[in-house]
């Protein structure tokens, strides 16, 4: 008969020490995803156009790991003190950021594109798109658009308004999506040889860092809507589109937390949203995954921010997301 003991894991708040390393150009091309670029619509242009610069605020995030023989981990973190108005600060201030980049690097931002036919389209096309996310698998997310702008997604193909709009204008015209984490967590999961009386045990531990994080592609089978990319067209149907490829992601090192707390239930900041999520939540605190033999431990943490360090710690991240896309755009330029 096996015996099979759960450690209950804790949470851990860790510093960090601020690095600013020089991005080259070859890092940058290495960091993107692969031939993200055909006739550069950079070459040559002094000027840019950004249409929808979007962030996505994770509020819930969710990491499992699971061992051939041991079972499973789940954990949930939930992100507190942070309000949708912080979101847009942040949102607009780092729109100002990166034209205040592009400027620095010979590339003025202009909204020339806002009159023309391509653009109203696009709109008109992600008008339906949802700025909320929740899915069991992955977590719960707000998307906030600078200046109150549209919500736009371009597709990755070349045809299509985007291009059309690129190629009217013969300037640079592009849009930015940044998937923000604020959480990461160490699973462990390990199992002892059976010992002199046949016993077998099995321990799961669970650390939680809070630590702001741009990630790449997380979802899955998500084409839009998920990880980090700034996608430009230009004239003669080119394009230059910086994609962070799932294995991927950028960290600011600043802290932001006021407190760590293991959880005991669903915030309630987090229970207006009717999902999978829920019932994930209700089958953890219920003790219903241990029962099933789904899992071997489930751990939930709520991190309480301070909103004024939580938003220098994401700009710190998104600045240095905007000197990989700077470095890729002159690499290719």
């Amino acid at each position: 008969m096996k015996k099979i003991q759960v450690l209950l894991g804790s949470a851990v708040l860790f510093c960090f020490v601020s690095l600013n390393a020089q991005i080259t150009e070859k890092d940058a091309n290495k960091f993107f995803a692969p031939k993200g670029n055909h006739r550069s619509p950079f070459k040559g242009e002094t000027e840019a156009c950004l249409t929808s610069v979007n962030l996505q605020f994770k509020l819930a995030s969710r990491e499992t790991l699971e061992k051939r023989g041991a079972g499973n981990i789940i954990s949930w973190a939930f992100l507190e003190g942070i309000d949708e108005t912080l979101m847009q600060e942040i949102a607009n201030e780092y729109y100002t950021r990166l034209a205040l980049k592009l400027k620095e690097n010979g590339i003025s931002v202009t909204d020339e594109y806002r009159e023309k036919d391509a653009y109203k389209k696009l709109v008109e096309k992600s008008s339906d798109r949802n700025r909320e996310v929740f899915k069991k698998n992955w977590g719960v997310s707000r998307i906030i658009t600078a200046n109150e702008a549209p919500y736009i997604e371009y597709p990755v193909g070349m045809m299509g308004a985007h291009s059309s709009l690129g190629n009217d204008l013969k300037k640079p015209v592009g849009q930015v999506f940044i998937t923000i984490d604020f959480a990461e967590f160490v699973l462990k999961i390990s199992q002892s040889a059976r010992d002199i009386q046949g016993l077998t045990t099995t321990k799961s531990k669970s650390t939680l860092i809070p630590r702001i994080r741009i990630e790449g592609v997380s979802q899955g089978a998500k084409m839009r809507g998920d990880g980090s990319y700034a996608l430009f067209t230009g004239r003669n149907w080119g394009y230059t589109n910086a994609i962070m490829p799932n294995d991927k992601a950028l960290h600011s090192e600043l802290g932001y937390a006021l407190e760590t707390q293991a959880g005991k239930g669903m915030p309630e900041t987090m229970k207006r949203f009717k999902s999978n999520v829920a019932g994930d939540m209700a089958a953890i605190f219920s003790g219903g995954l241990i029962g099933n033999g789904r899992a071997t431990g489930e751990f939930t943490y709520t991190v309480k921010a301070d909103p004024a360090l939580y938003k220098k710690a994401v700009l710190d991240a998104l600045d240095t997301f905007n000197n990989y896309l700077i470095a890729y755009i002159k690499a290719n330029r």
